[in-house]
């Protein structure tokens, strides 16, 4: 792992911030907080296009004049891909406790149609969950030292923490960010082990 990989993650990490909201841009159709947009379903989609066997003449087209390797180009992706995963689940950690779960506190099917309360949560929760699992056990994958790991770790916690600080209501949400996401990380790289001890 370089520098240029960890670069990738953060900022994707940041980009991977605001994804969610990008409803907003389609609020008419999509409404806010999209079932589409406050999910790993963008991310997920993507990644398996550009994953793809027909994925090379995709990246030589646009990628090729910069990442000469596809070992290089497919560390990109990966390192891009974690961390777009990981600001969504930190977004939706966010969007958890809401003042009130009532209007744009919903998660909206597509028309601005709300799922209501209940299952806004199970979604948002689950989202978050299998955002960080997948992206926990991607970096674990990595040939990355442990040292590192631990350190992209923390880095993601704090970069969690500032997210959220100036948000409405930050206890509850850094305090389900401090629990949540150090569970599912040991969890994602040890599996059941990890439970039963």
């Amino acid at each position: 792992m370089n520098k240029a990989h960890i670069v990738t993650l953060f900022v994707s990490l940041l980009a991977g911030l605001e994804i969610p909201d990008l409803d907003l841009i389609l609020i008419f159709i999509l409404g806010h907080r999209s079932i589409i947009t406050h999910s790993i379903i963008l991310p997920y989609l993507f990644y398996k296009f550009l994953t793809k066997d027909g994925k090379q003449n995709f990246l030589d087209k646009y990628f090729s004049k910069i990442f000469t390797s596809n070992k290089i180009k497919s560390d990109f992706l990966d390192f891009a891909y974690i961390g777009f995963l990981i600001g969504i689940a930190i977004h939706l950690c966010a969007d958890l406790f809401p003042k009130a779960y009532v209007g744009y506190a919903l998660i909206k099917l597509p028309f601005n149609i709300s799922i209501g309360a209940p299952l806004s949560i199970i979604w948002m929760f689950g989202n978050m969950f299998f955002a960080l699992k997948i992206a926990f056990k991607k970096i674990n994958e990595k040939k990355i030292d442990e040292k590192i790991k631990k350190y992209i770790f923390f880095g993601i916690i704090i970069v969690g923490i500032i997210y959220i600080i100036s948000d409405s209501n930050p206890i509850s949400k850094i305090t389900l960010m401090i629990i949540s996401f150090p569970i599912i990380w040991f969890y994602a790289r040890k599996g059941f082990k990890f439970i039963k001890k």
